[in-house]
């Protein structure tokens, strides 16, 4: 692929660009990994038996200050990443391309030798998807654009103050949340080597005297909107069809600090897709609404939200199974108040569609 090829071009153009940069934007880098799976998808036909290998590049910065500081009691990287990988199968699963964010708190950062662990999420193409003539056995991946989440944790090393040596362990996802079926989603756990390269040496703040700040409000509250689309296969008496998922979440909540909320609320849907699923099962006489209990923990960082709530639901059709559930968000709160973002419901590993979620903070 021609992009793929040019890639490390823009890696060494955007290393000279900010090489230039004076102090005040200390603490920028960029790195290349190189990574080897841990083991080789096995539910398909043919199975090769050969894990992927991946190439990665990042650019990323340092938040030094306070304010950042009090966000995890730690100092992070931020950035972004351009992947690439091969499944070493190109009958049935082919290759993928991606590109998102991730944050990635340090520790012991002063130390010759430290750690990080990195959170990820971002968007990723993929080559050969489920089709049920040519490749009915992929039941990994049915939608070529599917989201890519991971965690990471390595071990750094200064070789000099400007070279870093990475050694990582992850653990990558690919699925498209339910959105369209098959859906089994691959998990992609990897050991990875890498470089990383810092145009100016990176200083830290004494943090011995910095205390947590107070968060401005202890109680919180929220009302989002909620809306999905998520496609029903085609069957030999159905056609594949787009049904849409409305809602509405209204939580609230109690700052233990600034960074850390516990919350709670409530959870209406109007889930045409479950209604058609209900038809299809020979329940059309139940009622397909649902509404759910919610409590868990949110994380603020600034202005983005990340939240966690276990899910009781408890007005619900007859036949449905689980009673329980998980719902995880990442939301972005703007200065008067509006909030946006997007939510996933899972099953535990089984996850059951993105949904886009726009509203208010107070």
């Amino acid at each position: 692929m021609q992009v793929i090829r040019l890639l490390p071009v823009f890696f060494f153009l955007s290393l000279s660009s900010f090489a230039q940069l004076d102090t005040l934007v200390n603490g920028r880098q960029a790195g290349v990994i190189l990574h080897r799976g841990l083991s080789a998808p096995d539910q398909i036909i043919p199975a090769t038996g050969k894990v992927p290998l991946g190439a990665e590049l990042t650019y990323s910065w340092l938040l030094r200050n306070r304010r950042a500081w009090e966000q995890c009691s730690c100092f992070a990287n931020v950035g972004a990443y351009a992947n690439y990988f091969t499944f070493r199968n190109p009958v049935a699963l082919g290759r993928t391309a991606g590109a998102g964010l991730f944050f990635e708190p340090l520790i012991f950062p002063q130390r010759r030798t430290f750690y990080s662990v990195r959170f990820a999420a971002g968007l990723t193409y993929l080559t050969d998807v489920y089709d049920p003539v040519s490749n009915p056995t992929n039941r990994y991946f049915s939608l070529p654009l599917s989201a890519q989440i991971g965690v990471a944790a390595t071990a750094n090393h200064r070789l000099t103050e400007q070279v870093h040596l990475t050694l990582s362990g992850y653990y990558n996802h690919i699925s498209n949340a339910g959105s369209r079926q098959p859906n089994q989603g691959l998990n992609i756990p990897t050991l990875a080597i890498g470089l990383a390269y810092l145009p100016v040496p990176v200083s830290y703040p004494n943090v011995r005297h910095w205390r947590l700040s107070e968060p401005a409000r202890r109680w919180m509250a929220r009302a989002l909107l909620l809306g999905s689309v998520r496609v029903m296969p085609r069957t030999d008496k159905n056609l594949e069809m787009a049904l849409p998922m409305y809602g509405l979440n209204l939580v609230g909540g109690y700052h233990l600090s600034r960074s850390h909320v516990l919350s709670g609320g409530i959870e209406l849907a109007d889930d045409h897709y479950f209604r058609e699923q209900l038809r299809r099962w020979s329940y059309s006489d139940q009622r397909y609404q649902q509404g759910s209990l919610l409590a868990g923990y949110e994380f603020w960082h600034g202005r983005y939200v990340f939240t966690a709530h276990m899910a009781w639901n408890v007005i619900r059709p007859r036949p449905y199974r689980p009673a329980t559930y998980q719902k995880y968000g990442l939301l972005y709160r703007f200065g008067n108040g509006l909030t946006v973002g997007f939510n996933v419901k899972a099953y535990g590993e089984d996850t059951k569609g993105f949904q886009v979620a726009g509203g208010w903070s107070f």
